[in-house]
């Protein structure tokens, strides 16, 4: 649970970081290391945005979100790639 008023996601920061969704309608899972403060993911099946339920910094990574650098971000599904108009991965904060 999180605490009213703030923000739409666990992590407030300014960083990249790694997110845990699960969409509330079909339950799919999915992990991505292109998850944002107060941005969601959509999902490819409802195509509904979906905010991660748990966030941790990409500085401490503890095995399971070690990103897959071959694994392509899909962009379209992605609400700070489409709020940049460019890949998010990008951004230097």
């Amino acid at each position: 649970a999180r605490p009213k008023g703030e923000g739409s996601t666990p992590y407030q920061g300014k960083k990249r970081c790694f997110g845990e969704y699960k969409c509330p309608k079909c339950k799919r899972k999915w992990m991505s290391g292109n998850s944002w403060a107060n941005k969601g993911q959509q999902c490819i099946k409802c195509q509904i945005n979906v905010y991660p339920h748990k966030q941790r910094p990409l500085d401490k990574p503890d095995g399971l979100d070690v990103s897959d650098q071959s694994k392509v971000h899909p962009g379209n599904l992605c609400e700070k790639c489409k709020e940049l108009g460019y890949y998010c991965r990008k951004e230097k904060f």
